[in-house]
């Protein structure tokens, strides 16, 4: 069990940071194990559930600038979990969609993360998920 200083505890958004970072922590190596990095994964996941229209959009929704996506996707792409391909409808747009090998290291990818939040008491672990997902839903 983490504990946390109580001047981090006193203040939710440095509590939001800590505990975010203690779950990149535990899940970094594992990740890494299975070949994926932190963003590869978000990726992944927005592109299983999300299905954007767009390279373009894809990066918006995983909080990335353009540059910033496209060396993800490529090697994604090298290794299998995802195609690109441009859109018939405008040229200067990439589709990026998931594959079967994508879908399954992000099931996987999936369990690591389920493994790391069902160590929190589950009505608590509820709780926290539901406002979490309503409040970032909301964000400004």
């Amino acid at each position: 069990m983490i504990e946390f200083p109580q001047g981090i505890t006193d203040r939710p958004a440095l509590l939001l940071v800590k505990v975010g970072n203690a779950i990149v922590t535990q899940s970094e190596d594992p990740l890494v194990a299975m070949g994926l990095s932190g963003r590869q994964y978000m990726v992944l996941a927005v592109l299983s559930s999300d299905a954007p229209p767009s390279q373009l959009e894809l990066a918006g929704l995983c909080g990335l600038l353009p540059a910033q996506i496209v060396p993800v996707i490529d090697e994604m792409e090298r290794r299998g979990f995802v195609t690109r391909q441009r859109s018939e409808t405008d040229r200067r747009r990439s589709m990026v969609n998931l594959t079967d090998q994508g879908r399954e290291i992000l099931a996987r990818a999936d369990a690591l993360g389920q493994s790391l939040v069902e160590q929190l008491d589950p009505e608590l672990r509820e709780t926290v998920v539901s406002a979490l997902s309503r409040s970032y839903n909301t964000w400004p």
